[in-house]
């Protein structure tokens, strides 16, 4: 692996005022977007139990549907006036449960629309960011950089926004940690609207496309088309996907259930505290692993990128072999040991996967094809959550996380088998070229 020196390059695009000011309203509403899913997720479980995954759910629809149907309309915009309209929209949807507190109390029905619209406004916002890095910067390395960057903001987000519902849990009602996500909702749109000049490339114009039914299935068609046409990179969106099933419920689902049902905890910490601290703990452990993939350049990268999955279904694995055979006080910081083994891998796959995906596709062509990675990453997590309520109530949700972590353990080992002997064909036909060549 090479790394640069000087200043660790993950952080280095930071100089650019523009990535900065992104950076962070990024920041702003991921933190945010995390402290709503922890206190949804927290409030579901409260309120209905092991329903819960029905209302985690509900925003995999309604990605699935966004996905599916609205990528002809949403290929047609620009991507600032993609991103700025999605996040005034989002701040709107995240007010809504807070003003129906007030009125009518928790209403289950108000936090599923919350959910689902903000969802929707993530398959809007995504697509067109990814689409406007290759604007914003021009080579490789530098993308590499900034997808780090980017990645490492929603990962801080995972370790800032548990630790902030813990300490806000003693000084707020849940239900206004979700007042907080409208606010970063707010300053996120504001960022990207002070620099929209720099994430729009004027000679490119927006791809025409039909609207209604016959336009959702040519878009869908052409991420498909050139997902194939790029058959290793469109196996790396589709595994990615795929993983993002067990891992939704692994780590938004079971870990909260778990924490009712074996009520880990250390020094006054307790309940949704101590959920905060375990969530928090992956959190730490996304950003470790991100300062190295995006700031390493791998040499058999595609090997090394399903080393992640290892750790991840490894932690997960180990979260709930803890809650199983350790007592309190040591039951939480062993949960949260494991939690950080399970957030290193994240980042070890999706930071190089996504910048090989601006380098092989280029302009409209990256947003057709994140949004349908996104479409069946949706699907996947709306089958896992939507299996899980039964497996809570047939097995229980400790034996979920474990099989769940067996599961991704599993597609981490088998990647690397298969794709080491890819690396050392290409690397075999690349050393016989070149004896050839020196053959007198």
């Amino acid at each position: 692996m090479e790394l640069s020196p000087g200043m660790i390059p993950v952080f280095r695009p930071l100089k650019d005022p523009a990535v900065a000011t992104i950076w962070s309203g990024l920041a702003a509403s991921t933190i945010g977007e995390d402290l709503f899913r922890v206190a949804v997720v927290w409030i579901a479980a409260e309120q209905i139990g092991n329903a819960a995954g029905y209302v985690n759910a509900t925003q995999y629809a309604a990605m699935l549907v966004v996905g599916l149907l609205g990528a002809s309309a949403f290929d047609r915009w620009r991507a600032d006036r993609a991103m700025i309209g999605a996040k005034y929209a989002s701040a709107v949807l995240a007010i809504l449960p807070v003003i129906g507190f007030y009125i009518w109390g928790v209403s289950i029905p108000l936090l599923i629309v919350s959910v689902m619209g903000l969802a929707a406004m993530r398959m809007v916002f995504t697509p067109a960011l990814q689409s406007a890095v290759p604007v914003l910067v021009t080579d490789r390395d530098a993308m590499q950089a900034i997808n780090g960057l980017f990645d490492a903001t929603w990962r801080l987000a995972r370790l800032i926004g548990p630790m902030m519902a813990a300490v806000l849990n003693t000084l707020l009602p849940v239900i206004h940690f979700l007042s907080i996500t409208a606010v970063g909702f707010v300053l996120s749109g504001l960022a990207v609207w002070a620099v929209r000049d720099r994430l729009v490339d004027p000679t490119t114009k927006p791809r025409p496309g039909r609207g209604g039914w016959r336009g959702a299935w040519d878009a869908l068609l052409d991420g498909a088309r050139l997902m194939l046409r790029q058959r290793t990179m469109g196996a790396l969106l589709m595994v990615n996907a795929f993983a993002n099933g067990p891992w939704s419920v692994a780590l938004q689902l079971c870990i909260a259930l778990m924490v009712v049902e074996h009520d880990p905890h250390l020094f006054g910490l307790h309940g949704l505290a101590s959920l905060g601290m375990i969530v928090g703990a992956c959190g730490v452990g996304d950003v470790a692993g991100n300062l190295v993939a995006g700031s390493v350049r791998f040499r058999r990268p595609l090997s090394t990128m399903f080393l992640g999955y290892v750790a991840m279904g490894s932690g997960f694995a180990l979260i709930a072999l803890a809650a199983w055979g350790i007592d309190n006080p040591y039951k939480l910081p062993a949960m949260m040991l494991a939690a950080l083994i399970a957030g290193v891998g994240g980042p070890f796959f999706f930071i190089p996967m996504i910048t090989r995906m601006q380098t092989v596709f280029h302009g409209a062509e990256i947003a057709r094809v994140f949004r349908l990675r996104l479409a069946v990453m949706a699907g996947s997590m709306l089958l896992f959550n939507v299996a899980a309520t039964p497996l809570f109530d047939l097995i229980g949700p400790t034996h979920t996380e474990f099989w769940f972590g067996l599961l991704l353990l599993a597609l981490g080992i088998a990647g690397w088998i298969h794709y080491r002997r890819v690396e050392d064909r290409e690397a075999a036909g690349a050393a016989t070229s070149v004896e050839q060549r020196h053959v007198p």
